[in-house]
C-alpha cells in the first residue's frame, strides 16, 4: 500500500490524544455527579446502559478520527499502466551570462531575476524538448535539448556571470549556437528564447547575418529582457564599479529597441521581465505553444493507481451515524 498525501497521516496524533482526553473528561463528570448526588440515586435518575453508550460515544471519536486520518492521506492499493503520447516542440533557452548582468536595476540583480523567470519557463513546458545556451564574448552549450527537465534546472542553477570567463556580449554568436543545436532536432516547432539585457559587443552587419540564418532555419526568437532603460551601474568582481577608458563609472541600460528587433525578425515576440511569472507563461502558451507546431516526442508510461480512500471515509461516516443513533434518554 501507497499513499498518495502521506502528510495527513500527522492527524492520528490528534485521534491519540483524542483517548486521554476522553478518559478524563468521562472521570471528571462522574466526579462531579459524585458530588450531587448518590450512586444510589444516580442508578433510579439515569437510564439503564446510558453508562455503556457514553463510553462507546467516547471510543467512537478517535476511530472517526483515525478513520477521516487514513482517507486523507489517500491509501493506493495496486495500479494500472497507462500509455500517454508525448508531444511538444524544440526550445533553446540562450541565457546572458555577461558582466552587466550583474547590474542591481533589476533586484536583486538582473542574473538572478533571469534565472528565476527560466526556472518559472521550465514549469510551465509539458512535453517541449528544452537546451540550455550561456553566452558572454562567446557561446556555451551547457544543456542539449532534453526532456529532463530537474537536470536543466539543476544546471540552470550552477550558472553565474562567471561561469564564462571572457567577458563581452556577442548576440550573433549565441544565436548561431542555439540554432546549430536546434538543426538537430526533430519536428517544426523550433524556438529559441533569448534571456538578455540587450547589450552586444558585435558589429550591426553580425548581428544582421546572424538573424538571416536563424530565419533560413525556421527558428524564432522569442525575447525576454531584463533590466530597466534608465540602467545601473556594472559591480566588479573585485569591488567598485565598471569605468570606461575615461574613467566615467559605465551605466548598462536594457536594450529594448534592439531585443525588439531580434524578435520581429524572425517572427518571434518580446517582453520585459516582471515580478511574478505571466510574462514567461504567456510567451509559452500564447506565443510558443500557441502559434508553433508540436510533434510526437514518443509514449510516456504513467502509473494509474487504485484509489482506496472509500474504505476508510465509509468507516468514519458508519461511526459517526452509529454514535448518533446512541441516542442518550433518561427517565
Amino acid at each position: 500500500m501507497t499513499w498518495a498525501h502521506p502528510a495527513y497521516l500527522w492527524v492520528l496524533l490528534v485521534a491519540g490524544l483524542a483517548v486521554p482526553l476522553s478518559a478524563w473528561a468521562w472521570s471528571r463528570r462522574a466526579s462531579d455527579l459524585r458530588k450531587l448526588v448518590s450512586a444510589a440515586m444516580l442508578e433510579q435518575l439515569v437510564s439503564p446502559g446510558t453508562a455503556s453508550a457514553r463510553t462507546l460515544q467516547a471510543v467512537l471519536v478517535p476511530v472517526v478520527l483515525a478513520a477521516f486520518a487514513f482517507a486523507l492521506a489517500g491509501p493506493r492499493m495496486g495500479f494500472d499502466w497507462q500509455q500517454q503520447k508525448m508531444e511538444g516542440v524544440s526550445i533553446v533557452a540562450v541565457l546572458d551570462v555577461s558582466r552587466s548582468m550583474d547590474a542591481t536595476d533589476s533586484s536583486p540583480s538582473r542574473i538572478v531575476v533571469a534565472k528565476r523567470e527560466l526556472v518559472d519557463f521550465s514549469a510551465a513546458l509539458r512535453g517541449d524538448a528544452i537546451g540550455l545556451v550561456l553566452f558572454a564574448q562567446g557561446a556555451w552549450t551547457r544543456i542539449p535539448l532534453t526532456t529532463d527537465y530537474a537536470t536543466w534546472r539543476w544546471a540552470l542553477d550552477d550558472t553565474s556571470t562567471g561561469t564564462i570567463r571572457a567577458q563581452g556580449t556577442s548576440l550573433s554568436g549565441a544565436l548561431d549556437a542555439a540554432v546549430k543545436l536546434l538543426e538537430r532536432a526533430d519536428g517544426s516547432g523550433k524556438a529559441v528564447l533569448l534571456v538578455s539585457d540587450g547589450e552586444d559587443h558585435d558589429a550591426d552587419a553580425d548581428l544582421s547575418a546572424a538573424l538571416s540564418r536563424t530565419r533560413e532555419a525556421a527558428v524564432h526568437v522569442y525575447v525576454l529582457g531584463v533590466g530597466t532603460p534608465e540602467g545601473a551601474p556594472v559591480p566588479m568582481e573585485g569591488g567598485g564599479f565598471k569605468k570606461d577608458e575615461d574613467g566615467s563609472v559605465v551605466v548598462s541600460k536594457l536594450d529594448e529597441a534592439r531585443l525588439k528587433g531580434i524578435a520581429e525578425a524572425t517572427g518571434g515576440a518580446y517582453v520585459r521581465a516582471v515580478p511574478g511569472d505571466d510574462d514567461v507563461r504567456g510567451l509559452y502558451e500564447q506565443e510558443i505553444r500557441g502559434k508553433l507546431t508540436a510533434s510526437e516526442r514518443g509514449v510516456r508510461r504513467d502509473k494509474l493507481w487504485h484509489e482506496r480512500f472509500q474504505w476508510p471515509l465509509a468507516v468514519a461516516l458508519g461511526a459517526m451515524v452509529f454514535g448518533a443513533a446512541l441516542g442518550i434518554r433518561r427517565r
